[in-house]
């Protein structure tokens, strides 16, 4: 494989992290904007009917209240205080593929400060060629992605704790590897 593209949410970072950040987030969107936490469980709700998904992330509400700073903040608190890796070993693999000049990709959904965030806390940055953030869930993001960044999906590997993602990445033609395989990740 020339080409590593690693998703970010419970592939290199555990996304409980969101969780337990979650509550903090509504008391300080709470006194930040006045409005009662009813109110913004509420919105969430708005939000999530208006997305057409099951879950809406605490940055989408952010978002909404003008309070992305806020969101950040914390989010950073966290970062700083959680140990949030979801798989242990994903700095020792980084410099595996990097010693071999191989490329890495982040490739997300989530919003590209977050993504930079928690590879700074890791100190994964440095190894990392490109990210992308986007909606994975179709086949355009996986062609668009690899005319970006001239890849070349049969020689590149997506890792991914999605099924559903894993099955759109193989139909743009890339290879792919659940995360609970990455032991199994050849380099």
């Amino acid at each position: 494989m020339e080409t590593y593209l690693f998703d970010m949410n419970d592939t290199i970072v555990d996304s409980s992290i969101y969780e337990k950040m979650h509550w903090e987030l509504i008391r300080a969107l709470a006194g930040h904007t006045g409005k009662e936490e009813a109110e913004l469980r509420k919105l969430m709700s708005e939000i999530r009917e208006g997305a057409g998904t099951e879950k809406t992330d605490s940055f989408d509400l952010s978002k909404n209240l003008n309070a992305t700073e806020l969101y950040y903040k914390i989010l950073e608190k966290y970062a700083r205080h959680e140990f949030a890796l979801k798989t242990k070993s994903i700095p020792e693999i980084f410099r595996k593929i990097k010693s071999k000049g191989k490329k890495i990709g982040i490739v997300s959904s989530s919003q590209p400060r977050t993504i930079e965030i928690f590879l700074g806390r890791f100190g994964l940055m440095e190894y990392v060629d490109f990210i992308e953030a986007g909606k994975k869930d179709t086949v355009l993001f996986w062609v668009t992605l690899a005319k970006k960044h001239n890849i070349f999906p049969e020689t590149a590997i997506v890792i991914d704790d999605s099924s559903a993602i894993l099955a759109i990445a193989k139909r743009a033609g890339y290879n792919v590897l659940n995360a609970e395989n990455i032991k199994d990740l050849e380099i």
